[in-house]
């Protein structure tokens, strides 16, 4: 891989890819919708401003670019968002996807293609087993999934019919610096930094608890779609996760171990979500024996990088 395009490139994960490929000497480039909050823009190579609308759009972008690897981040992922706005979502998710697809086939089938599903892919029902493998059976429960999913059936059908070069990859719950809350970690993180800083009571206010989820660091996913660009077999889907539950309670736990302040945590049961699935985790086995991907940085060091990069307020201006 010589040279790279990440669309998506000042997202959560964008930004940590980015600077995983240039410390691999690999020319990085990306997109972006909006010239403000460039926060890639002295890291990479270059930034395009597009909102990848059309196919058009898609190909002017490729060609001028020219790069060996398209990591496909760009997308509405807020599920609360979808619900509101479901046309939206999928028109982000899915069309633009569409899109990207047919000007990739257009310019150049060599080209390979990340695309960045999700786990809400799988969704869930009643008697679902778990782990979750690339194969178990799925049942989106938001449009946000079913948007992700309809990428992977347009990813495989690109393959199957054109021959083109695209991997599909499902990560699971990803956590890490610089993530906006809006998610539980952060969301917790935060009310922490705040109690030890007195500006917030040392009480913590929680719903359910005893949800376990599948969390992995976002620097351990860009990995996985790194080696994933080089190593994995055209045409596949692979799941990218831990492999672990844990439980909710678990990792506030954790959380709290690291202060040194006495919090305490309270039950509101107006947070309780109206649906909240028990356990979901996933299998890693594909990726890890296919592409050589391998979990390197453990819950605990997630949590307290959080939590550091929050107390040196480099992400307080973002909040």
């Amino acid at each position: 891989m010589k040279t790279a395009l990440i669309t998506g490139v000042n997202g959560f994960v964008g930004r940590h890819l980015a600077e995983l490929l240039k410390s691999q000497n690999v020319k990085v480039f990306g997109t972006s919708r909006m010239s403000t909050n460039m926060l890639t823009a002295n890291i990479i190579d270059g930034v395009i401003i597009s909102d990848l609308d059309s196919k058009e759009n898609c190909i002017q972008v490729i060609d001028k670019i020219k790069p060996d690897v398209v990591f496909h981040l760009a997308a509405q992922s807020n599920v609360k968002e979808a619900w509101e706005q479901p046309s939206s979502t999928f028109f982000t998710n899915t069309v633009k996807t569409m899109y990207l697809f047919e000007a990739v086939k257009q310019v150049s089938r060599e080209i390979r293609i990340v695309n960045v599903g999700s786990s809400e892919e799988y969704g869930y029902f009643e008697g679902m087993e778990f782990p979750l493998t690339e194969d178990s059976k799925s049942n989106p429960l938001n449009p946000y999934g079913v948007s992700k999913m309809s990428t992977a059936l347009l990813a495989k059908q690109f393959f199957e019919v054109f021959d083109m070069d695209i991997i599909h990859i499902r990560p699971f719950n990803h956590i890490g610096p610089g993530q906006m809350k809006g998610f539980v970690v952060p969301d917790f993180a935060h009310q922490i930094v705040d109690i030890e800083r007195g500006l917030q009571d040392p009480v913590i206010l929680v719903g359910n608890l005893s949800s376990k989820r599948d969390f992995t660091d976002v620097r351990d996913i860009v990995k996985g779609y790194a080696l994933a660009a080089v190593k994995g077999r055209k045409g596949q889907t692979y799941n990218l996760c831990s492999g672990i539950a844990t439980s909710i309670e678990d990792l506030l736990q954790m959380m709290i171990s690291l202060s040194s302040k006495q919090i305490d945590i309270e039950v509101d049961s107006n947070r309780f979500r109206p649906i909240d699935i028990p356990l979901y985790y996933g299998s890693n086995d594909k990726i890890t024996k296919e592409v050589c991907w391998e979990k390197s940085i453990d819950l605990i060091q997630s949590l307290n990088d959080v939590l550091e990069e929050i107390r040196k307020e480099e992400w307080l201006g973002k909040r």
